[in-house]
């Protein structure tokens, strides 16, 4: 084959690749493809640490077209309370990386599109919205919109409101908030703030958490255009480790997603968020030994059960959760080894019958209780006697609606390195069960 027709055909290839790559995307297999909707499903933020130290979670918002965007971040407690949101312009092919720490800990939002550290802006709430095409020119900037999101579409970094912080360092570690007069997350005993994040997709800045009215739906801000991509790292240089992967990217096909959906809880299983619905089951590494010499954790996100987004202003007991679902069980866990020997983990001790759903025994423990939580295994009930195997576990809450779930394995080395990798989804609660 001579050079021309060699350089045509791996054209050709690429193209395929690169070209035709969003035809590759398929609704309930949530893959890692432009989407409408992306979910960090847990990030850490240690409070109390100076400067640069201490455990923090890192998240980048990527925009897949050349077509700009708002993309609408949500910060959400471990007992799933909406604590604050706030919005980030994108322009055509930008990316913008967030730091937890500095939005938690030191109250500040982060500046996107054209803001310059000189206070030059070419396109401000103030200035020249003319580079900004419809329909975001219409909704952006100015007005109650601009004053009232804490984070501007475009323009310069802004402050969170000093109750607004309190909530989030409060609420995010368990304790009293001065907004709630309460606790709106569970305390884990520390000074570390827990949760998990979602961005949707929009097509205005808004100030409003999904759920509420005017947010999906014909008229609705939210937007059914799949073009937002992530990944995320929690970051702990005082051990030496950090850990990364895809942020969870969950595409939108409207009138073919429907029933069970993400944010089917805040819709009352309409449909009308569009948004491809996460499985209950899944299969996950983990290794306890060898040159992983730290062990495994989980990073477990669970859906918790409905509740009316407008009315979820009440404080719920500290250190528990909402008396409606907290503490969530699951259905089983099972560890097999290398010789596909098995046990059963985090059942009743007065169950005859393992791998059985809950029985409603008492005793009955719950490895996995938050709607994010970070887990280790060999602690607690999650011990298994094996060292290297793999495990099953239907996170299924026997008790609730087909609630979804999403697993990430994170094996780490003393002092040395950590490695991510999500679990394989065994099931779509949209779907036929899996293995029991």
């Amino acid at each position: 084959m001579n050079a021309k027709k060699l350089c045509a055909l791996l054209a050709m290839l690429v193209l395929v690749l690169l070209g035709g790559g969003a035809s590759f995307a398929e609704l309930y297999t949530i893959d890692a493809v432009p989407a409408a909707t992306l979910l960090l499903p847990y990030f850490e933020v240690d409070l109390d640490a100076p400067g640069d130290e201490g455990v923090t979670t890192l998240f980048s918002i990527n925009n897949a077209s050349a077509a700009p965007t708002v993309a609408h971040v949500v910060i959400w407690s471990n007992t799933t309370f909406p604590v604050l949101d706030f919005n980030v312009y994108l322009t055509g092919y930008d990316v913008q990386t967030l730091n937890m720490r500095d939005i938690i800990r030191d109250g500040v939002l982060p500046a996107t599109a054209d803001w310059d550290s000189d206070g030059a802006d070419d396109i401000s709430p103030q200035g020249n919205l003319g580079d900004i095409p419809d329909p975001l020119v219409d909704n952006v900037g100015g007005g109650a919109g601009w004053d009232q999101s804490f984070g501007a579409c475009e323009g310069a970094p802004g402050d969170v409101p000093a109750i607004l912080l309190d909530r989030l360092q409060q609420g995010l570690t368990g304790n009293v908030t001065q907004f709630d007069g309460g606790c709106i997350g569970n305390d884990q005993g520390d000074n570390v703030a827990r949760g998990y994040v979602t961005v949707d997709n929009v097509t205005s800045c808004n100030i409003l958490f999904p759920g509420d009215a005017g947010y999906f739906g014909t008229a609705g801000v939210a937007s059914d255009v799949n073009q937002l991509w992530g990944d995320f790292f929690i970051i702990d240089g005082e051990n030496a480790y950090a850990m990364g992967d895809t942020l969870v990217h969950l595409e939108t096909n409207p009138g073919v997603v429907d029933g069970q959906t993400f944010y089917g809880r805040y819709v009352d299983f309409d449909g009308s968020d569009g948004r491809e619905a996460l499985g209950n089951q899944h299969a996950v590494r983990y290794l306890e030994g060898g040159p992983f010499s730290g062990g495994t954790d989980l990073l477990v996100w669970r859906e918790g059960a409905p509740f009316d987004v407008a009315n979820n202003d009440n404080a719920h007991a500290c250190g528990g959760g909402p008396s409606d679902w907290y503490p969530m069980n699951e259905t089983s866990v099972v560890a097999f080894n290398e010789q596909e020997q098995w046990e059963e983990l985090c059942f009743p001790t007065t169950t005859t019958s393992p791998i059985s759903p809950n029985t409603g025994d008492t005793d009955d423990p719950n490895c996995f209780p938050l709607e994010t939580q970070r887990v280790e295994i060999g602690e607690g009930d999650l011990t298994t006697t094996y060292n290297f195997g793999w495990m099953f576990l239907d996170l299924q809450a026997p008790t609730q609606h087909e609630n979804q779930s999403w697993v990430t394995g994170n094996m780490s080395a003393d002092g040395q390195y950590s490695v991510g990798l999500h679990a394989i989804q065994l099931n779509n609660v949209t779907g036929e069960p899996g293995p029991n």
